[in-house]
């Protein structure tokens, strides 16, 4: 009966921990995935918690997060003493994502017309689905029917590779103005390499879209 009795309370104990991990396991797989639709969690614990211990912290390894299924682990304690737990889980999700329409070709700006969204069921995700398409381009080329992740793109660089923009150069008071050719993409505050017709690489600063500060 006194068996029975201490199963019951390591069951219990158990339980009313349950509920706050899986609270955990949602919010750390939505913040991560904002389209995702969770369906049920499951988790397991590979040892007896003891009683009158507390949950005090959950430790989640980053690589985890792509994955349905894994492992974590938590400390429980009281006052004086903690214990390590580790826990198997499973997550029973499905996540919105844009399938590509057609071919899209390197260093294209994207438009929501390119993709149609699509619900899939979370498995082993390789990388993390691209939903938002404010200002990005490919940097890959692109398949029809290929799922958009965020390594097939990049935020829209404001001045490209041999693009024909100008440069300003200053001397205290004298400021020279003259054409150059970028020899890499930078944004707005960036540093690239730029080109002069025939002469030596020079250094410069992105102010614009089409305009440089040579340093």
């Amino acid at each position: 009966m006194k068996a029975i009795f201490i199963f019951l309370l390591i069951i219990s104990s158990l339980f009313s921990y349950e509920e706050e991990l899986k609270s955990y396991l949602h919010r750390k797989f939505i913040a991560y995935y904002p389209t995702m639709t969770i369906t049920n969690i499951t988790i397991n614990a590979n040892n007896n918690i003891p009683k009158n211990y507390k949950l005090k912290r959950v430790f989640f390894q980053k690589n985890s997060i792509k994955r349905e299924r894994g492992n974590f682990s938590a400390i429980f304690g009281d006052k004086k003493n903690e214990k390590r737990i580790y826990f198997k889980y499973f997550i029973d999700a499905s996540v919105n994502v844009l399938m590509a329409n057609f071919d899209i070709r390197n260093k294209t700006p994207l438009e929501r017309n390119f993709f149609t969204k699509i619900s899939i069921k979370f498995n082993n995700f390789y990388d993390k689905p691209v939903i938002k398409l404010d200002n990005i381009e490919t940097k890959t080329f692109i398949q029809k029917g290929k799922i958009l992740t965020s390594r097939m793109v990049r935020k829209i660089p404001d001045i490209h590779r041999n693009d024909t923009i100008t440069a300003e150069a200053r001397d205290g008071r004298i400021i020279l103005d003259f054409t150059v050719r970028a020899l890499e993409d930078g944004r707005v505050g960036e540093y690239i390499r730029v080109k002069r017709g025939s002469k030596k690489i020079l250094k410069a600063k992105v102010l614009s879209s089409n305009k440089v500060l040579i340093k």
